[in-house]
């Protein structure tokens, strides 16, 4: 009983803790505004009509939140082993071009085969490149995290030449990819924006991971690992096949978002296309605990703001950069929330039954 009590006490402070850096990145942005001459009226309808205004916007918003989460969960899955995935970037660009490969090189397929294909590709071009670091790792003692970084390089210098060069389109002054096949895209699910049927894909990757994670040895083999390194090998756990196992998972899932932008936005690959989306899902991983549930909320949040940002510009006139200095307080925040807390607790200490009954 005690113990259940300690534990939803201790999921309701990580949950005040981050809806007050929440809170306090808002104020943040508002002040900064105010001093620019926008009312918080204006503000506040500015982000209403960049989302919410239109079909068109809000699914727009969604398509973000796809792609920010499951990059997001990508590295959340390694991270929950106890080793670092900081290559989504890397890994999305390769399973994005392997997608788009297998959308503009093969024709006259059923759309079932074609896509399923498709989409096999961009996953095993993920899982593949996000193995490579871990077999550094285990062969060569080479750090992960410096190695899932500079492999987003590597991925970009390759996919620039493959885009520039041998796999160019024909007549166009872009770095990118022929179109695809219209038997490997993914159907548009609002007219004229990025919202696709990739979001099925998305709910089910996201319920697979809840499901490994929770209710299979897989998972808890996982949380040991991450949590007591040394506790795990005497408990029979292999720390070497969990976490290959766990990093391919995350780079299948950062190979899934750049399926979904190649088949279901863009119907080729672009160079850059994912800008630095890998960057935002390792915070998003790290403010959320590497909780799928709480990943999918603040993926949400930076998802609206991003969003956001785009419709004040549009309407005010407000530097789009607004939406990165947010996210970036919210960071801060996050990274301080046992001080946030501590404040909290400070202002409204806490009395529990024993200190009440033992004063009556």
């Amino acid at each position: 009983m005690k113990s259940s009590t300690n534990f939803r006490r201790q999921v309701m402070r990580q949950s005040l803790s981050l809806i007050s850096a929440i809170v306090l990145a808002l104020v943040i942005g508002l002040f900064l505004l105010a001093m620019d001459g926008f009312t918080p009226a204006e503000v506040l309808k500015g982000a209403y009509a960049g989302t919410f205004s239109s079909d068109f916007r809000f699914a727009n918003m969604i398509s973000r939140l796809i792609i920010i989460s499951l990059v997001a969960l990508a590295a959340a899955v390694p991270f929950k082993a106890g080793i670092w995935n900081i290559g989504g970037d890397g890994q999305l660009a390769i399973g994005a071009f392997f997608a788009a490969f297998v959308g503009f090189s093969l024709s006259g397929l059923p759309k079932i085969i074609h896509l399923t294909l498709a989409i096999s590709a961009g996953m095993l071009g993920g899982a593949f490149w996000a193995s490579i670091p871990t077999y550094l790792r285990y062969k060569f003692k080479a750090n992960e995290i410096v190695t899932t970084i500079m492999m987003n390089y590597l991925a970009a210098l390759i996919t620039a030449y493959l885009v520039n060069y041998p796999f160019r389109a024909p007549g166009s002054s872009n770095a990118e990819t022929p179109v695809i096949a219209e038997s490997a895209t993914l159907m548009t699910m609002v007219p004229l924006s990025n919202l696709n049927t990739g979001l099925y894909l998305s709910i089910a990757a996201f319920l697979i991971i809840y499901f490994l994670d929770r209710k299979t040895i897989w998972g808890y083999e996982w949380r040991i690992l991450g949590a007591n390194e040394e506790f795990g090998r005497c408990g029979g756990v292999s720390d070497t096949k969990m976490r290959f196992l766990s990093m391919c998972i995350g780079g299948a899932l950062a190979g899934l978002a750049g399926s979904i932008l190649v088949l279901g936005a863009y119907h080729k690959f672009i160079l850059g296309m994912g800008g630095t989306v890998g960057l935002n899902g390792v915070l998003i991983a790290l403010i959320a605990a590497n909780s799928p549930e709480l990943i999918l909320f603040v993926s949400m949040i930076f998802a609206f703001l991003q969003s956001s940002a785009v419709g004040m510009q549009a309407k005010l006139g407000v530097a789009i950069e607004l939406s990165d200095i947010l996210q970036s307080v919210i960071i801060l925040m996050v990274i301080t929330r046992s001080k946030i807390w501590a404040l909290i607790s400070k202002i409204f200490p806490h009395r529990d039954k024993g200190d009440y009954d033992s004063n009556n």
